[in-house]
């Protein structure tokens, strides 16, 4: 049982290994392309719309406006990622009243503030003005109140509108809703990678735990070097993927481009099923796989516990039974033959 079990935590701790190579390179690419903002800037444009901005073109620039503010924009000045409610509702009154650090067109100024005006603010600056008093008196009588508390606080005193209303009611849902197109972005660009990641090493994961079943030196290895970098990792560390690369080529498991043969073990079909099983193991990330390693570990360290104490039983003479003599004259400690070794024979210890 534990041998099975150590050639299940060799696979995973293989899949955890080419896992964080994979979400480390998403994490990459949507950071470059910035993809997180822009889905929510297209995710604001359409509560914009909601808000009275049919032009889309202008909704658009006005939410692009929004999140490169300096206090919303990201380390490199692109699209900020996350947005709450209350900076979404003052950024807006502050472009409408064109006093702001960031600037509109004429064109989307004009539709901004007629769109404002449409849900009871006619005058963003001076709503802007009463809000940011507001907060400071809140601050001022009820400092134990945490700060977004006492900007919703000021924006619904100062600034009730059908616009507050209608950014309230829809704010959440489009968050939300942005998160989930952008969760799905992300799930097809893991799987991409993890094609480019699988195909570029070789990786069979139906070859590897064959290998791990029949080698007691690679599967004990990486079964040990597991337990101390899940450890480590607790600790504060990170997982040391370098050590298992090197293995695995060595052992023959993955194959790198840099080899002359890579091009023709790629022709192998045999690899074909167990490289897309490893496609679709891969994209789970290595946030499930670390996981399912922590529980898989836990699970051994009890099964090897138990397995010791059986050993040690097996191992120990037992204590003879004081009950066990029998009205057929066994003699006082021994052991009484089990019931079933009776049968037809009768009783053998009545003959002489």
């Amino acid at each position: 049982m534990l041998k099975t079990l150590d050639i299940l935590i060799g696979g995973v701790t293989v899949l955890l290994v080419f896992s964080m190579a994979v979400t480390v390179i998403t994490q990459a690419v949507n950071s470059l392309l910035n993809r997180k903002g822009k889905y929510l800037k297209a995710g604001l444009a359409t509560l914009l719309q909601q808000l009275g901005i049919p032009q889309k073109d202008y909704a658009l620039e006005i939410a692009e406006e929004v999140l490169k503010n300096p206090l919303i924009a990201n380390v490199r000045g692109g699209l900020g990622e996350v947005i709450h409610r209350e900076e979404f509702t003052k950024l807006v009154l502050d472009l409408a009243s064109g006093q702001g650090s960031t600037t509109l067109s004429s064109d989307a100024l004009k539709a901004l503030q007629s769109a404002l005006q449409a849900n009871g603010i006619s005058d963003p600056a001076k709503t802007l003005q009463n809000v940011r008093s507001m907060a400071l008196q809140l601050e001022a009588s009820n400092p134990e109140l945490a700060n977004h508390e006492r900007d919703a606080l000021a924006i619904l005193h100062e600034a009730a509108s059908d616009l507050v209303a209608r950014i309230d009611s829809w704010f959440d849902q489009t968050i939300t809703r942005v998160a989930d197109r952008f969760t799905a972005h992300t799930h097809l660009v893991t799987l991409g990678i993890a094609v480019v990641v699988v195909v570029a090493v070789q990786l069979d994961i139906i070859a590897v735990l064959n290998r791990l079943s029949i080698d007691d030196q690679i599967r004990n290895s990486i079964v040990s070097n597991a337990a101390s970098q899940v450890s480590n990792s607790a600790a504060g560390g990170q997982v040391d993927a370098k050590q298992y690369y090197g293995l695995l080529s060595t052992a023959g498991l993955i194959t790198l481009p840099v080899d002359n043969n890579w091009v023709g073990q790629l022709k192998d079909w045999r690899k074909l099923p167990g490289m897309a099983l490893s496609i679709l193991l891969i994209s789970l990330g290595a946030p499930f796989w670390y996981n399912v390693l922590k529980d898989l570990l836990k699970l051994r360290s009890s099964m090897a516990q138990n397995d010791d104490q059986q050993r040690t039983q097996r191992q120990t003479a037992q204590p003879a039974t004081s009950d066990a003599a029998t009205s057929g004259g066994t003699s006082a400690g021994a052991v009484p033959a089990p019931a079933w070794l009776s049968g037809e024979r009768g009783d053998l210890t009545a003959v002489g």
